[in-house]
C-alpha cells in the first residue's frame, strides 16, 4: 500500500498512528506530497484526482482519502477491531 502525505496534517498522522497499531504500518510505503492551491502533485493527481491528503493507494490499486475511510479499511484489513479512532 501507498500512503501520500503531509507531515504537517493531523489527520494523516491519526492514519499512521492506527497503521501501527493495527500492525500494518510495515506494510505502507510512505509517499510526501507538497500541495499548494496552484500546484498539485502530479502524482498525487494521477491516483486521485482530488488531491486529497491523506490518499491511501490499497494493494488492489484503489484510491482511499479521509482519514476516518482509510482507519476504517486498516482495521477491516487487520480483522475487525474495535475502532475507537473512527468516532468524532
Amino acid at each position: 500500500m501507498k500512503l501520500y502525505y503531509s507531515s504537517t496534517s493531523p489527520y494523516v498522522r491519526k492514519c499512521l498512528i492506527a497503521a501501527h497499531e493495527l500492525g500494518l504500518a510495515d506494510r505502507i510505503q510512505l509517499a510526501p506530497v507538497v500541495t499548494m492551491p496552484t500546484a498539485h502533485s502530479p502524482e498525487l493527481m494521477r491516483d486521485n484526482p482530488l488531491c486529497k491528503l491523506p490518499t491511501l493507494i490499497t494493494d488492489e490499486g484503489h484510491a482511499l482519502y479521509d482519514s476516518r475511510v482509510i482507519c476504517e479499511y486498516l482495521n477491516d484489513l487487520s480483522g475487525g477491531r474495535p475502532a475507537a479512532w473512527t468516532s468524532g
